[in-house]
């Protein structure tokens, strides 16, 4: 089976007011970095690092924010939101392509906060189980991005 090599560049900031978010990134279970993230989005943080896939297989590359506690959001009485602390994706990088918009083929699983989310279910508002179109982070959870070796191949098949 043949290999490549590929090349990660990934970018991302926060916004927050009191704690920087923690952030992990994996491919396949393998962790490349584990952090925090106190970066603006005009200078981002730049993660990057080099995973080797082979042909046939599949990969997921995962953005994961733990730790967030439920004191970083910050709401008045009528509910608005005043301070939160939010993980987001800038923009991502493979073997130097800027996959764009395929950013949004991500899907990020929120991990919902209790009190909150039973509060939410028993005003009888359904919670989704994950979201697609999302590079901004507000729960814990998981964004990923799964793609298939060769990387060119599934980046030609999934640009249009």
């Amino acid at each position: 089976m043949a290999t490549e090599k590929l090349k990660f560049k990934i970018e991302l900031f926060s916004t927050m007011w009191d704690l920087p978010p923690q952030v992990e990134i994996l491919i396949n279970d393998k962790s490349f970095y584990k952090n925090s993230i106190s970066a603006t989005e005009e200078a981002p943080e730049v993660i990057e690092f080099e995973h080797e896939t082979e042909e046939g297989n599949e990969y997921n590359l995962q953005i994961k924010l733990f730790g967030k506690q439920t004191n970083q959001t910050v709401v008045n009485e009528k509910g608005d939101i005043l301070n939160d602390q939010l993980l987001n994706i800038k923009n991502i990088e493979i073997d130097e392509i800027d996959i764009g918009s395929l950013v949004y083929k991500g899907e990020y699983t929120p991990e919902y906060p209790q009190p909150w989310a039973a509060q939410q279910a028993e005003s009888g508002n359904t919670l989704p189980k994950s979201l697609q179109n999302v590079t901004q982070m507000g729960h814990n959870g998981t964004w990923q991005l799964k793609f298939t070796a060769p990387f060119y191949m599934w980046l030609l098949e999934n640009l249009y």
